[in-house]
């Protein structure tokens, strides 16, 4: 029976053996494909990583180290959350520049909002590398990979529009790391560039952390907790106080895990974060950075706002002034003799309003 298997046009011959030689087909057929697509995606990724930090594939395997950065750069979480000390540390260790390196060309001259495939994900690589976070490094180009192309935008000059040209391909292949807005500042602490609109968190004298931000639009205000006022970022030397998790509600919005810093002031997730000033006094920062920036930081870190702020736009609205009624009461025509004085009217409290500058927020 055995020997019949093996010729064609003997199937009528063995009718319980035909069923569970398709099977056996199938399974085989399906496990191809499925080993073949997982292959092509790992080759992929391998490859992108290869391109930006060196190393290859050894034979059919992967070499360990490959795989384990290949790994970790591919997490949601950030390296900077399992690599840097979670204290306060003092020295200033020696910061070497990153290695420079000749990225791939751009398709079509341009990546985008919608772009996919191996050259969005040795951008990715590229960028995680060098701590502006684009999201999961996936080969898709989505908000989170524009906020981080935004901001190398932001830092070197570029239009903001979070699409990689030419110009941004350049920035990231000869990359130098920006000079720090305090240069004697701690190791560990958080600059606020208002001219830039970039947020930059230090952990031991070292970068750990670029992200575009968008700080107070100078815009006259009312309906806060301090009533009418412009929505500055006040400049200066700050240092983190308490923190919320999850959504902050509040009289002019909600919060997504806010730390404030001045006040009510904080750096804070939201889900539009523009490239020019818009908010009421806060540093808003993308939500995918904002679900992990709380475990970076800590209370008493200090936090350096630079540069220059909004300029005040706008008038506040006038207030409100209750009228008084000067129409004279109609005369009674009854002759009833009145038992009790009438109580004399109270004359109406003054509504000028404070000289007083509206407090910040």
């Amino acid at each position: 029976m055995a020997h019949l298997e093996r010729f064609p046009g003997n199937e009528s011959l063995l009718p319980h053996r035909q069923p569970h030689a398709r099977q056996r087909g199938l399974k085989l057929a399906r496990v191809a494909v499925v080993g073949a697509t997982v292959v092509v995606l790992l080759s992929a990724a391998i490859g992108g990583w290869a391109y930006v930090f060196g190393g290859t594939a050894k034979g059919s395997g992967v070499d360990g180290k490959l795989a384990a950065a290949l790994r970790r750069a591919t997490s949601t979480t950030p390296p900077t959350t399992t690599t840097l000390p979670r204290k306060p540390t003092s020295k200033k260790p020696k910061v070497s520049e990153p290695k420079m390196l000749k990225l791939p060309p751009v398709p079509g001259g341009a990546l985008h909002i919608g772009s996919t495939g191996p050259e969005v994900l040795t951008y990715e690589l590229r960028m995680k590398q060098l701590h502006f976070d684009p999201g999961p490094v996936d080969g898709v180009y989505d908000q989170d990979t524009a906020y981080a192309v935004q901001t190398v935008e932001k830092l070197f000059g570029g239009t903001r529009d979070g699409v990689i040209g030419e110009g941004v391909r350049f920035a990231l292949s000869t990359f130098r790391w920006p000079k720090p807005a305090e240069a004697k500042g701690e190791p560990d602490r958080v600059e606020i560039d208002l001219d830039r609109q970039v947020l930059t968190l230090y952990r031991g004298g070292q970068i750990a952390l670029m992200t575009t931000t968008s700080t107070g639009s100078g815009h006259a205000f009312c309906g806060g907790s301090d009533g009418c006022q412009y929505a500055v970022t006040p400049t200066g030397k700050f240092a983190f106080a308490w923190k919320h998790v999850g959504w902050d509600k509040g009289k002019l919005g909600e919060l997504y895990n806010p730390y404030y810093f001045n006040g009510g002031i904080a750096v804070h997730g939201y889900p539009s974060v523009p490239t020019y000033p818009a908010s009421h006094g806060c540093s808003r920062i993308p939500m995918h950075i904002a679900d992990y920036f709380q475990t970076l930081v800590w209370k008493d870190m200090p936090v350096y706002v630079v540069g220059t702020e909004a300029p005040k736009v706008g008038t506040f609205p006038p207030p409100t002034v209750p009228t008084t009624s000067t129409t004279a009461p109609t005369a009674t025509t009854h002759h009833t003799t009145a038992t009790t004085k009438p109580k004399k009217a109270k004359p109406p409290t003054s509504t000028t309003p404070s000289t007083k500058p509206p407090p910040h927020t």
